[in-house]
């Protein structure tokens, strides 16, 4: 029996587990997590149940690596007031592209109030991270006159937040169109100070 190199086995569990979890995002988006069958997601990336099973032994643990994997390819170091909110507004337009996966994450979000679900620290530690960020960069735009010095930015930063879950939330419930990126813009205009421009991650 011929022995396999080593690190082969470690980079092809890897391989598969990045795969399950590309796959999960993708089913996630059009199903939710309710409609979502851990079955459908082992058929979509290739594998057998029992082997999915053996990476991920709980749906929930899959779904916290599709909610990682969703932030590491939104995330970005911004530089500036206005590249973190172009940033937000990029974010934002390509979400309409995938209502499901949006829906999902605004579904969770408010389930993680429940100080016993097993999302809070994930969604807890996500929007600390976010208020931070804006207030940073509010910060500093203060300090070269972009911003007027009475704003507070742990507060408008708040607000940002705010506004943007609460319009994702009325999105799907709402008889009339809800646009996030619009309503999102308007508000980013007044911040900054002038219009911003939509910025996209590859």
């Amino acid at each position: 029996m011929t022995k396999e190199p080593e690190g082969v086995g470690y980079a092809t569990g890897r391989a598969t587990k990045a795969d399950i979890v590309e796959a999960a995002f993708h089913v996630f988006a059009e199903s939710g997590y309710g409609g979502t069958s851990v079955r459908e997601i082992a058929r979509r990336a290739g594998i057998n149940h029992a082997t999915l099973l053996h990476h991920f032994p709980h749906k929930w643990l899959l779904l916290q690596s599709v909610l990682e994997h969703r932030d590491e390819i939104q995330h970005i170091e911004p530089t500036s007031l206005d590249e973190t909110l172009a940033l937000l507004l990029g974010i934002a337009i390509r979400n309409e592209e995938t209502p499901g996966l949006t829906r999902l994450f605004t579904l969770l979000a408010a389930e993680s109030a429940d100080p016993d679900h097993p999302a809070r620290a994930y969604f807890r530690d996500r929007l600390a991270r976010l208020r931070h960020q804006i207030a940073h960069h509010i910060e500093l735009a203060q300090a070269t006159g972009q911003v007027p010095a009475d704003v507070q930015p742990l507060l408008a930063a708040t607000d940002i937040v705010a506004l943007w879950e609460g319009l994702q939330l009325q999105g799907p419930i709402s008889d009339l169109p809800v646009s996030v990126p619009d309503h999102l813009a308007a508000m980013f205009a007044t911040v900054a100070g002038h219009a911003i421009e939509p910025m996209f991650l590859p």
